[in-house]
């Protein structure tokens, strides 16, 4: 039977079992759930040890510790994950939002200032946060985003209306030969975090990932670089405008590839961008006779 217990217990409580359970990241996750569900922060948690915690805190806390004691993502289990300062609702129909994709944002941002109300494509949005961040950042900007996955747009135009960041989204698959037709005009910049993971790849994944994200967005098939050659060789003429530019995210694996194929695609200018562990992983490309490309990181 369930008993009110203070604040500190919990706290102590979930970070034994999720220390045992997830020794990398299990008493940063026990404080991000006991925080949320206690609706202040690790801080005062510390400072007020001896409060009561409600009935149904209590509840929630002890079953969110057991969902991730059993290596569910954190961000499914408490609905929402963090993006360039956004809340992004989450459900396991959207990856979760990393830390390492706001290098993305980053680049993109980068390159938009040299256009007036520039037109955006974000293909594969998923959640929508690059689209909505970048959205946030500038507000000039048209902004589209597609994704195959009707469940997917439908929380990508939730986080949309939640956050009031008009962004037009549309479902379309980026291997359709309707593609282009569907997401119609011309774009300054196409940025996009398309799967990327072989099939035989996915037993090297964490459980988290595997077992949980939505293996669409995840796997590439037989071929990790399908989707950047139907991006950069296929739909890049004729999405582009003459100074418009492509930002990828890749495997750190293969970021030397996707940028010899953009480069044999006509690309003039590519360059790549280290993330937040210093690994290869953003491709920028501009097409031959303009683009722009980010400065890249000293």
């Amino acid at each position: 039977m369930l008993t009110h217990t203070t604040r500190g217990e919990l706290l102590r409580e979930s970070t034994e079992a999720l220390a045992a359970a997830r020794p990398g990241d299990g008493r940063r996750i026990a404080r991000w759930i006991c925080a949320d569900v206690l609706g202040c922060s690790f801080a005062e948690i510390l400072a007020y040890p001896d409060r009561r915690a409600t009935r149904p805190q209590t509840e929630l806390i002890r079953s969110a510790t057991r969902r991730c004691a059993g290596r569910e993502p954190v961000q499914y289990v408490l609905g929402y994950a963090a993006f360039c300062g956004l809340r992004i609702r989450v459900t396991p129909s959207v990856l979760i939002p990393r830390p390492e994709t706001e290098q993305v944002i980053s680049a993109a941002l980068s390159i938009l200032e040299d256009f007036r109300s520039p037109r955006v494509l974000d293909i594969g949005t998923g959640s929508g946060c690059i689209a909505l961040a970048i959205k946030k950042a500038r507000p000039d900007a048209d902004v589209t985003a597609c994704d195959v996955s009707p469940d997917a747009l439908q929380v990508a135009r939730g986080n949309s209306a939640e956050l009031a960041l008009a962004v037009r989204f549309v479902q379309a698959d980026a291997l359709a030969g309707s593609f282009v037709e569907i997401v119609g005009g011309v774009y300054d910049l196409v940025v996009s975090n398309p799967p990327y993971i072989a099939r035989t790849e996915l037993e090297t994944l964490e459980p988290e990932v595997r077992d949980h994200e939505p293996l669409a967005a995840l796997c590439a098939g037989e071929d990790p670089l399908l989707f950047y050659r139907q991006i950069g060789e296929c739909l890049a003429p004729s999405l582009l405008g003459p100074a418009g530019s492509l930002v990828l995210e890749t495997h750190a694996f293969r970021a030397d590839s996707v940028c010899k194929m953009l480069r044999h695609a006509g690309f003039g200018k590519v360059d790549v961008l280290a993330d937040l562990a210093g690994l290869p992983r953003i491709v920028c490309a501009g097409r031959r006779g303009g683009g722009a490309s980010p400065l890249l990181p000293d």
